[in-house]
């Protein structure tokens, strides 16, 4: 069997290995004729005619398996055929036979291109069929190209059972052609059956593990704040003894072991804060409020409670806020809880310079009013590889970060948590050694 035509043919195009033995038959009904015509009948112009554009057809072969252009292999298949064409209507007209008995022949061309080609090309060759048996009739009148035989000197019985076997034939390797053309899609298509169950197979697979996954970390956190909540039971405890203590006659190095005491409880409890935070935020536990509330005041409220911090550092608080109020429908704990956290940590990766807070409202893509809030520091800055994955829990910057400057490397993952329930947006520019800016935006009003 031929292989297939270059894979670039167009849709237009039935591929040429379907109706290979198309051309078989089209070639030898040519072949039969003539050796008939030249053997017995001893006409060797009207065989030489017939039998020599034959090869036009039996050239399809190696065209259809080039390399060439489609388009270029279209216009050589319809010279070739355009080249047999004219080779049986000279024989015809050399027979001496009226048109009325022969030009049936014509049919085949149209047949043949439209089963071979395609659907366009075939009614070209409809066009060129019928101007072919106008010039038949009219070489009956004008005689262009006289007979070289009688009409009644034709084997008329062979040409019509050529006819009647052509024909048969045709419809045989057009239906084969036709039936090998649906078994291969019907294979095609338990392949694909068969591949798409496999992916549906995988699929599933894939979202059990996800789910088990999924199930694990909700488990671990989970775990998490549960000890957690229980951790920070004591916690308190020490933190209300440790003050007690410190209301009471110690001496200078009492007094500091006190102190040492409540700054890591603290600090713990901080942890342990955030640990639980971050859990309710995992198990979508945390319910978002919706009551009005000023951004201004909120944004001096939570700049007043880390001022204390900023002073014992050193380190200068600058508020850039607008005069007028900035009303605003959320919820003001959480949106306080975001403000704080990126507060915190500006100032603890500043050691001097200063930090600036700054407020004002902004217009989103979508037309939506927004509250705007950025916080800039002077600080370490953070690699540009840190980046990408600085608003998620437990990454590789935040371990090392946590080693240096300690916390729990989860106050960026609750921000980012926090403004995506508000419908928000959070982000960060920075390079190492120039410091940071965290903004974030909320909408003004509730969705």
């Amino acid at each position: 069997m031929a292989s297939p035509p270059p894979a670039q043919w167009g849709a237009g195009w039935v591929k040429y290995r379907r109706f290979s033995e198309l051309i078989q038959v089209s070639a030898a009904g040519h072949f039969v004729v003539a050796l008939f015509y030249g053997i017995y009948l001893g006409q060797w112009a009207i065989a030489a005619v017939l039998g020599l554009p034959a090869t036009l057809v039996l050239g399809l072969y190696p065209l259809f398996k080039s390399r060439l252009a489609p388009a270029r292999i279209r216009w050589c298949s319809h010279v070739m055929l355009l080249g047999n064409l004219a080779g049986l209507i000279v024989a015809l007209m050399w027979m001496g036979l009226p048109p009325s008995s022969v030009v049936w022949w014509l049919v085949w061309w149209p047949m043949f291109v439209a089963h071979v080609m395609g659907v366009v090309d075939g009614l070209i060759w409809v066009v060129i069929a019928a101007l072919a048996a106008a010039l038949m009739w009219q070489n009956e009148q004008a005689q262009w190209v006289p007979a070289l035989m009688r009409g009644e000197d034709n084997p008329m019985f062979l040409m019509q059972m050529c006819f009647l076997l052509v024909g048969g034939s045709v419809s045989v390797v057009v239906r084969r052609a036709y039936d090998r053309f649906g078994e291969e899609i019907d294979a095609n298509q338990r392949l694909i059956d068969s591949q798409n169950l496999t992916l549906e197979r995988r699929a599933v697979r894939l979202e059990a593990m996800l789910q088990a996954v999924q199930q694990s970390s909700l488990d671990r956190t989970r775990l998490f704040a549960q000890i957690s909540h229980e951790v920070r039971t004591p916690l308190n405890g020490i933190l209300g003894f440790s003050a007690l203590l410190k209301r009471t006659e110690l001496s200078a190095q009492q007094a500091t072991y006190a102190e040492q005491i409540d700054n890591c409880s603290h600090t713990l409890l901080q942890i342990v804060n955030d640990v639980l935070d971050f859990s309710r935020l995992e198990t979508h536990s945390t319910q978002l409020d919706q009551q009005r509330f000023n951004a201004v005041q909120l944004a001096h409220e939570a700049v007043d409670m880390v001022s204390s911090i900023a002073e014992q550092k050193g380190v200068a608080l600058v508020r850039e806020f607008p005069e007028g109020a900035i009303e605003a429908v959320g919820d003001p704990l959480r949106v306080k809880q975001v403000l704080l956290n990126l507060l915190a940590n500006a100032l603890k990766f500043t050691a001097q310079g200063e930090v600036a807070v700054r407020c004002s409202t902004t217009q989103r893509d979508d037309g939506q009013a927004a509250l705007y809030v950025e916080v800039q520091d002077s600080g370490i800055g953070i690699p540009s590889e840190a980046l990408c994955q600085l608003f998620q829990p437990f990454n590789k910057a935040s371990d090392s970060t946590i080693r240096q400057y300690g916390g729990s490397g989860l106050g960026l993952a609750i921000c980012k948590r926090l403004v995506d329930m508000m419908n928000g947006r959070i982000g960060v520019n920075s390079q190492p050694g120039s410091g940071s800016l965290f903004w974030f935006e909320v909408p003004l009003s509730a969705s």
